[in-house]
Order: C-alpha cells, then structure tokens, then sequence
C-alpha cells in the first residue's frame, strides 16, 4: 500500500528524498566525531526543502521545526547571524505562510499551494528594503562579534529575501534559496574546516538543499503553467 505522503511523488523525487536521507545517515555512522543535533537537523532540513520544491501545503509546518533545530546549531557556532534570522523572521514568516498557503490550496489538488506572481512595484519595495537591511544586520552582527561577518550577513538578506517570496508563494523564492545554499556551503565548509566533521551533515545538507532548490524552480515553473492552464 502507497504511502499518502507519496501520493503524487515522481520517481526522481523518491529516490532523491530516499537517497539524501541515507546519504546523510551513512555519513553520520562512519564518521568519528558524531554531532547528534546536527545529524537530526540536516535530516529535517532535506525533507522541508522538498516538500516546499513540491509546494505542499505541509511544508511550513515542517519548516518551522527545521528553523528552530537549525537556530540551535548556528549558535553553537556563533552564527548569530543565522540565529537571528531564523528565530526573529524565518519562523515567523514559516507561521505566516502555514495561515497563506492554507488559504490558497491549488484547485485540482488540495494538497498543493496556488502560484502567485508579484509585479514590478513589489519588486522595487524588496530591493529597496533589502539594501537598507543589508547594511543594518551588517553592523548588528559586527556588534554581535559574529564569525565569518561577510558571509553570515549575505546569508542573513538572501535567507530573508527567499523567505519573503516564499511566503508571497512565487516561484522565484528557489533562486533566492539557490544563492543562499551557496553561501551557507562556504560557510559551514569553514565549519567543518575549524571544528571537525562532526558538522559534515550539515554542510552536505546544504549541497543537498542546492541541488532540491534548483529542482524546485524547474518544478514550481511547470506547476505554474498548469495551474494557468487550469485557470
């Protein structure tokens, strides 16, 4: 018997899920300093992402423990930057998006989320509030004394900025992850680098995460000509 979960899954999204998820674990077994909490958190982490690259109307539920597992691990690390992000914005644009999406399910299936397109004027409003962002969480996370400065301030506005447009159900909030996977594969590539491979999943989640939120785009691209189709 089919699991429900699955219902609808294509045969590349079972095995990528299935796939990352044993990935994740044989890393975790084989390596010598063993890091529970982020094990547990990369693990949730590649199940949010594919459930929002396949615009289920779960995905924020599941988004919001990903986002407090993952604010957790940031901190042991001092990436205020990250834990900032995801306990003062991220969760509550996580909540913010359970209350959105339940109100726009997709017509021909209930489980999925109705695309929206935002316009030119929205647009200039995000470029101007993410400028001015960028150079205020700069100077908060130099006060915070946060390591690796640079690189958690772009993953702070690119976080920030996907999230938005997550919430806002656009397709383009996969670019917006796309750029912020990269940046956090740097940074917890510095990680593992400083404090060991007990970090590994969470930097290989990231590569992970990269490879969904492309997927995601292709996906939420089709999705969005069906559903204009459908309209």
């Amino acid at each position: 018997m089919k699991l429900k979960l699955l219902k609808n899954w294509n045969i590349f999204e079972i095995v990528f899920l299935f796939a990352s998820l044993l990935g994740l674990s044989l890393c975790f077994i084989f390596e010598v300093d063993k890091n529970v909490l982020s094990f547990i958190t990369s693990l949730v982490g590649v199940v949010s992402v594919l459930l929002v690259a396949k615009g289920l109307v779960i995905a924020p539920f599941i988004d919001i423990v990903y986002n407090i597992l993952y604010s957790i691990v940031a901190i042991t690390q001092k990436y205020y930057g990250e834990a900032i992000i995801y306990i003062a914005l991220m969760i509550p644009i996580s909540l913010f998006a359970i209350i959105s999406w339940l109100r726009n399910k997709s017509k021909n299936n209930n489980a999925m989320v109705e695309q929206n397109n935002i316009y030119g004027k929205e647009y200039l409003y995000l470029a101007i509030v993410t400028m001015i962002s960028t150079v205020a969480f700069y100077f908060l996370l130099k006060a915070l004394n946060t390591n690796e400065l640079i690189i958690s301030t772009l993953s702070l506005i690119t976080s920030a900025v996907a999230s938005y447009l997550m919430l806002r159900r656009c397709k383009y909030y996969a670019l917006g992850f796309v750029a912020n996977d990269i940046i956090l594969i740097i940074m917890w590539a510095i990680v593992v680098k400083n404090s060991g491979l007990g970090y590994l999943p969470t930097l290989i989640s990231f590569a992970i995460f990269l490879i969904n939120d492309i997927y995601g785009f292709i996906r939420w691209s089709i999705e969005q000509r069906k559903q204009n189709k459908e309209g």
